[in-house]
């Protein structure tokens, strides 16, 4: 049986894109704002490095366009570039050809600045729900072939409960297809109970997403694990919230890093891409055993 592929990747997003603050700081005063995504940023790829681990950048167009030189840095570490879409707009707040805009809008940025075709996507907010399918075909027409947008739970944001826990195709066009990686999620009872990264994985006890993480491989689930960049900041700047929104955005926060560097010498991890390369590989060796023996 083959190692399961844990994926790590980082949705590439300024302290000031969360969905929470959308109201607060709207597009036309970003550029007024003090930036930290370029430190923060360092901070994943020097960790990347020090523990030799390849992951995949889920760059938000109007970051890579401001900030060129951070995605060069990125490529120059072996990671993978992919889509966050361009303006961090949920696309539950979009138009069908307002999306395809803005999803062009950044491949056309990213691609200039990748050493690989970009295929990659994650909607902010994963908000790819029931009520936002018809973005795939839009997907897929752009050069999408994966997608890592669907949260299998329950939440007031976002997610389709009864999706497929494991990867998926999605959708199909001419015998094509663009496959699904939902993000992790651990069965108990009736209930799937989100993990994988993010505010989760600042939440819960440590002992505790060990125990989930320890569960999904013994089930032969890859752990999908993602982050972003103002979740390794130390100084993020704090904005007043209401106390759910307090405790989801900023707790956990100083103790981020050193969880996940625990987590990944305890569990291996790659890219997106290198997981697709991996089994490509894993393929072409069972295909020659099976010509050798024919």
């Amino acid at each position: 049986m083959a190692e399961t592929m844990n994926i790590i990747s980082f949705d590439i997003e300024d302290w000031f894109h969360p969905e929470m603050f959308s109201g607060r700081f709207p597009r036309e005063n970003w550029t007024e704002l003090e930036s930290r995504v370029r430190r923060d940023t360092d901070i994943i790829l020097n960790f990347l490095s020090r523990k030799n681990v390849k992951a995949t950048f889920f760059y938000l167009g109007w970051v890579a366009e401001k900030f060129p030189e951070l995605v060069k840095d990125t490529v120059s570490g072996g990671h993978e570039i992919a889509s966050h879409s361009y303006s961090h707009s949920m696309i539950t707040k979009m138009e069908p050809e307002e999306f395809r805009a803005d999803l062009r809008r950044s491949l056309d940025v990213l691609n200039d600045l990748s050493d690989h075709p970009v295929v990659g996507f994650r909607a902010p907010t994963f908000s790819v729900t029931r009520d936002t399918l018809w973005a795939l075909p839009i997907m897929f027409e752009e050069g999408i072939r994966y997608d890592s947008s669907v949260f299998p739970i329950h939440h007031d944001r976002y997610g389709i409960p009864d999706a497929p826990r494991e990867p998926f195709v999605i959708y199909e066009k001419d015998g094509e297809e663009l496959i699904e990686y939902p993000m992790t999620t651990v069965r108990y009872g009736s209930y799937n109970l989100p993990f994988g990264g993010g505010g989760y994985f600042r939440l819960y006890p440590f002992w505790m997403s060990m125990k989930l993480a320890k569960k999904c491989q013994e089930e032969g689930r890859p752990i999908m694990f993602y982050a972003h960049p103002w979740e390794f900041d130390t100084e993020l700047p704090e904005i007043e919230l209401g106390m759910l929104s307090k405790l989801r955005h900023y707790k956990g926060i100083r103790s981020f890093l050193q969880r996940l560097d625990r987590m990944t010498d305890l569990f291996p991890f790659t890219s997106f891409r290198e997981a697709g390369l991996a089994v490509n590989r894993e393929l072409e060796v069972q295909l020659d055993a099976s010509h050798q023996t024919s």
